[in-house]
């Protein structure tokens, strides 16, 4: 399914995360300055596209990569989506 760019972006970052351990709603929507739902939403879209990528952890709240699994998208575009939304943070708070 092709999804809106500004969506790519965020399930390219939610990949990123997987990747490094753990993600729930709550960071996704601050990383991106959104509501809650919509970050269920992007979580949602991330596990239509790649259902064998995601798992929930009841217990932790948490969504994680199962065990054995690879990304879904190449390690030099989670890298830039990654570093991009950082920076853009630090700017956004440093202007606060």
């Amino acid at each position: 399914m092709k999804r809106p760019f500004s969506q790519f972006l965020r399930l390219v970052w939610i990949d990123s995360r997987l990747e490094q351990g753990t993600i729930n709603r709550s960071d996704i929507a601050a990383a991106f300055g959104m509501s809650i739902p919509q970050a269920s939403n992007d979580l949602k879209a991330y596990q239509t596209d790649h259902p064998n990528r995601i798992e929930y952890d009841h217990r932790a709240k948490t969504y994680q990569r199962p065990h054995r699994t690879k990304p879904a998208y190449p390690q030099h575009l989670r890298l830039q989506v990654q570093t991009t939304v950082h920076a853009v943070n630090t700017h956004r708070e440093a202007a606060q």
